[in-house]
């Protein structure tokens, strides 16, 4: 590989990184300044919306989400006192967890959903061409399957 392209890479990199941050705390001030859950409450609630049977198990959230173990077993904790999610015995382990959504979880996600919607227009979608997103969905989504997830290693 060349110098010049491992300097494109960390470039790329970079510049993805310093976006999502940007982006995510543009976001995170938004959700508060309406009243919404935090977005972190959002991600994990969205995750387990998609996920089979509205559930996950918790080491699959945490390979999901940028939280570290401790920090993600405290947010879950808040969430489910809020009623937002119920925590679960996993039949297959009793040492594991399942997180599944609420009703009022999912009436969250709904109330918040508008507005996540016209932020990822307004500060991502916009910026690219349809041929463009389809390009990074398909890209971003061959990088992720070749990551194994931590958590489940």
């Amino acid at each position: 590989m060349s110098d010049s392209l491992t300097q494109k890479q960390v470039a790329a990199w970079r510049q993805l990184l310093v976006c999502h941050s940007r982006i995510i705390r543009l976001i995170e001030r938004e959700f508060e300044s309406q009243g919404l859950v935090s977005f972190t409450f959002y991600d994990i609630l969205f995750h387990l919306r998609h996920a089979p049977n509205r559930e996950m198990r918790f080491r699959d959230i945490n390979g999901e989400v940028v939280l570290s173990r401790s920090a993600l077993s405290r947010c879950l904790d808040r969430m489910a006192q809020e009623g937002l999610v119920a925590k679960l015995d996993c039949p297959e382990d009793p040492r594991g967890l399942i997180v599944q959504i609420t009703g009022k979880g999912e009436a969250e996600l709904k109330k918040a959903w508008p507005v996540y919607r016209h932020l990822i227009v307004n500060l991502f979608g916009r910026h690219f061409k349809e041929g463009e997103l389809d390009f990074l969905a398909q890209r971003f989504g061959k990088v992720a399957d070749g990551l194994e997830n931590p958590f489940l290693a």
